[in-house]
């Protein structure tokens, strides 16, 4: 599975329900500069998930993929895997943007095998009912494809948010080792303060004492 879609930091809701999908239908869509009649769907995916979708829907039919114009083509395909009639399916899906979301377009046509379907006719309706009953199997397995993104997305946001908090937590042991230290510190300071003024005051005693010496011994001797 190609899953290689830039990750966002935030945690996204997935609601997993039952999709109600659009059916398919029958457009006209330029083919070499031509038009010519396809099938088409609309999905609520972004162009990215299903372009791997169905790029991986059609490897599992087998055939050889091409590139044709803007199309992907995989010829020598069988549809379903007791069909004896091999096709070349030729699709390309086109992003649709509405006001806050990205929607999925997908058209798709059959061709004989070897066909040059540029030189169709612009009414030629070749194998449309079968073109647009594929768009209808793919939709459902677009739609797991797109919650199997989804998941591997979020368990990424999972673990990223994990990661930070243990780091977080990380963090706290280190302050909290850190205001030990300092706590350790302030109530060492404190005790040392305290040593300190015991020690000043009994220095300042020694000095009155001393001054006090030096002022009786000075008294003496101007007297005499």
């Amino acid at each position: 599975m190609k899953i290689s879609l830039p990750l966002m930091v935030l945690v996204t809701v997935i609601t997993v329900s039952t999709p109600a999908f659009s059916q398919s239908g029958e457009t006209k869509v330029e083919f070499q500069k031509g038009d010519k009649v396809a099938a088409i769907i609309e999905l609520p995916y972004t162009a990215r998930v299903v372009e791997d979708a169905v790029q991986e829907w059609m490897e599992k039919k087998g055939g050889k993929s091409d590139r044709v114009k803007s199309f992907d083509v995989y010829r020598n395909t069988r549809l379903d895997k007791d069909e004896p009639e091999i096709v070349d399916v030729y699709y390309k899906v086109d992003r649709k943007m509405t006001k806050d979301h990205e929607n999925a377009v997908i058209y798709l046509l059959i061709g004989r095998p070897g066909e040059n379907v540029g030189a169709r006719t612009d009414d030629d309706h070749f194998k449309i009912v079968e073109s647009k009953e594929l768009l209808n199997k793919m939709a459902p397995y677009i739609d797991t494809y797109n919650l199997e993104v989804q998941l591997k997305l979020q368990e990424e946001v999972v673990k990223k948010s994990e990661k930070k908090l243990l780091n977080l937590k990380d963090d706290q042991y280190d302050l909290e080792k850190k205001l030990k230290n300092l706590q350790d510190k302030i109530a060492q300071n404190k005790n040392d303060q305290q040593l300190q003024t015991d020690d000043l005051t009994r220095q300042k005693e020694a000095l009155n004492v001393i001054q006090n010496k030096k002022d009786t011994s000075q008294g003496k001797l101007s007297k005499q």
